[in-house]
């Protein structure tokens, strides 16, 4: 009763203009655009108390949300709007630290005005200069037990039409082959950016063609039979200005007509072996149409795939006999007859100790996409699961315990999710894990006690990093300086890896307490190195240098070395590919080494141990190792080529050895109906 009669109290004060002195600041010319506009808040405390009681301009009826945070209130202004201001009158339960964020979809948001010493009362924030069409506050600490609540939330400016294209609606597939599939889509309407250039159509997240603007449809062609293929299309304008994507279309090509398999290949002979591995050649196979690659068993196990007649399998066990054959296969995946039986024996081992991937020993399997992996003082690990939102403690021989579901975790239908975990340097004494998830609005980075294989209340540490369908980054890990470093994608949105003032595109370096560090090198922002696309993998050599790997769009992967406030060039350069004609500016840091096709690589994690970079890789289904020579990377060797699909996560293991996990599946985003893999990697001398 006692909150009842204090928000009645301070609801008659603002009724007769007894406010803080704050009220009586006046909006200027703008016009006031939020009122009687859709609201929508991520909770409220009950049906007496909705979004649109703040927008209602009745100053006796209130917005309440629950009693947790963080928590928000939006409202959809109907257009997008140049924003100017923005007011706040707080009941007396009020945010301390809280945001305010404008977006253009509802679905990425950008952070336009932040404090962590909110007053209550009534606050006047002016000058914010944005655009977007729908304006959050986003609170993140409160100042009572309560939840937030507003009688008002009150956006100043006046609308315009929006600087980027809409989104192409209406993408549909109009036909599809065994190897071809149709799009069509509706036109995008320009903004005030200026007229539509392209159309930018992606597969999976990576761009696989550019359409003039006089069309709106491209074929897909030289695509695998009776296989699911996802699409999305985004707008660009004369000015560069992009598009939200469109909504993303599954399509499955139609089963080939072809049922000739290819003959079987002939001679298979063993033209090597080592402790861990045995090399093969053998007589290529013959077919109507073509042979597409060739598969080693061990046995009824496939142990690696091949597009050429010869191939190293990896991983094996030392002084063990094994019995290998070959089967061919062609694009309309018919296989071939198995090629003769050829048996080695693999020699006595080296011991452990080095940096030469050896012995592969399955530690247990996962039913979901096992993303982030890190290691406690007692040796046994925590992983995330993508898209379950649990954590899961996993010891070395294999047992595996559910410690919690992440709150406020939530998916993008693509990349997002439960994603980068991390224990801190001082976890003995303070029990603090790191985590990075998707929420409902945005990807943010949190912690929690753990303590007891259990999880306690979880603490916000930072917010605002726009989410997407895909280019979320997500890793998360502590430096050598004890700093905590987290990498971030684009959100689609190439613009924002060059922007400081966006958290996107970036490797970010936060203190342990979500603060910004006072070294950083842009004073007040948590960046640490920028103009990156989508960073999957971070790692320190022994000189306390910082390697990541970053995904390419349509032409180069790349590995690169990271110097404090180093800018990486992306969308302008891709690697080393040059985009508009200046990728050459002396501003712009190229990368230690690159991969293409893009199709071909997707790096993902990465591990160093003795100076020597493991890097996991998604479609290239391989481990690369990479040793560190100076500042370069002069060469590479590939391990697992196709033994266990899709690579995500590769990490040193406290004896020594590596653990390395597999994401097969990871497209359908189906919760824990997946069968992964997590391998221990022998590291030999």
């Amino acid at each position: 009763m006692s909150r009842l009669r204090l928000a009645v109290t301070v609801a008659a004060a603002l009724a007769v203009g007894l406010a803080p002195a704050a009220a009586s600041a006046t909006p200027h010319a703008d016009s006031l655009l939020s009122q009687g506009k859709p609201a929508a808040a991520s909770s409220v405390e009950n049906s007496t108390f909705p979004a649109s009681n703040a927008v209602d301009g009745n100053a006796g009826t209130r917005w309440s949300s629950s009693f947790s945070d963080p928590q928000w209130i939006s409202v959809d202004l109907g257009a997008i709007a140049q924003v100017d201001q923005v007011k706040l009158v707080w009941e007396a339960a009020y945010a301390t630290a809280y945001q305010i964020q404008v977006s253009s979809d509802n679905l990425t948001w950008n952070s336009v005005y932040t404090t962590m010493a909110g007053k209550g009362g009534t606050e006047t924030l002016t000058a914010l200069a944005a655009s977007g069409r729908y304006v959050r506050m986003l609170g993140t600490q409160r100042a009572t037990q309560w939840g937030y609540s507003l009688f008002e939330f009150q956006v100043y400016g006046s609308l315009t039409s929006a600087a980027s294209p809409t989104a192409p609606a209406n993408l549909h597939s109009t036909a599809a082959t065994d190897t071809s599939v149709a799009l069509a889509w509706n036109p995008s309407t320009p903004g005030t950016g200026g007229a539509i250039k392209e159309y930018d159509v992606y597969q999976h997240g990576s761009q696989i063609a550019t359409v003039p603007p006089s069309a709106s449809t491209y074929t897909a062609t030289g695509l695998t039979p009776n296989t699911q293929y996802f699409f999305t299309v985004f707008a660009k304008d004369v000015n560069g200005n992009v598009s939200p994507p469109s909504a993303e279309v599954p399509v499955k090509t139609m089963p080939s007509s072809d049922t000739t398999p290819p003959t079987a290949p002939g001679n298979l002979h063993v033209t090597g072996a080592t402790a861990n591995t045995v090399s093969l050649a053998w007589n290529a196979s013959t077919d109507n149409v073509g042979v597409v690659g060739y598969d080693v068993y061990n046995g009824s196990s496939k142990a690696g795939s091949f597009t050429t007649t010869s191939g190293t399998i990896d991983g094996l066990a030392p002084s063990t006999n094994y019995t290998f054959t070959v089967k061919a296969r062609d694009a309309a995946a018919n296989v071939s007859a198995p090629s003769n039986a050829a048996t080695a024996t693999t020699t006595a081992g080296t011991g452990g100790g080095g940096t030469n991937p050896g012995q592969v020993t399955q530690i247990t399997t996962d039913s979901d996409i096992p993303w982030g992996l890190t290691f406690l003082p007692d040796g046994t690990a925590l992983i995330s699961e993508r898209d379950t939102f649990q954590i899961v403690h996993v010891t070395a021989g294999g047992q595996k315990t559910v410690v919690a579901k992440v709150p406020n975790a939530t998916g993008t239908g693509g990349e997002g999710g439960l994603l980068g975990i991390a224990v801190a340097p001082t976890f003995t004494t303070d029990h603090w894990l790191y985590v990075m998830h998707t929420s409902p609005t945005d990807n943010r980075v949190v912690r929690f006690q753990y303590v007891n294989g259990t999880l306690g209340a979880e603490q916000v540490l930072l917010t605002g990093i726009a989410r997407n369908l895909y280019h979320n980054g997500g890793r998360l890990a502590f430096g050598p300086d004890g700093k905590l470093y987290v990498t971030t994608g684009d959100a689609q949105n190439g613009a924002n890896a060059q922007d400081l003032n966006s958290l996107n595109g970036k490797l970010l370096r936060l203190n342990p307490d979500g603060s910004v560090p006072s070294d950083n090198p842009f004073p007040g922002k948590y960046v640490w190195s920028y103009g990156h696309r989508n960073v999957q993998g971070i790692a320190w050599d022994s000189q306390g240098r910082l390697w990541e790997s970053e995904l390419g769009d349509s032409t180069q992967d790349e590995v690169n070395l990271i110097v404090k406030g180093g800018n990486y060039g992306w969308p302008i350069c891709e690697g080393t590919h040059d985009h508009d004609g200046s990728c050459n500016n002396p501003n712009f840091i190229p990368p230690k080494r690159t991969f293409a096709p893009t199709g071909a690589n997707s790096p993902s994690g990465l591990a160093i141990v003795g100076d020597v970079l493991f890097m996991s890789e998604l479609t290239g289904q391989q481990m690369l190792r990479m040793p560190i020579s100076g500042s370069s990377l002069p060469s590479q060797q590939a391990f697992f080529s196709g033994t266990y699909g899709r690579l995500r996560t590769v990490a040193p293991a406290p004896d020594g050895g590596l653990w390395l996990t597999t994401t097969n599946g990871d497209k359908n985003n189906t919760p824990g109906r997946l069968n992964n893999l997590i391998l221990h990697v022998a590291l030999t001398r």
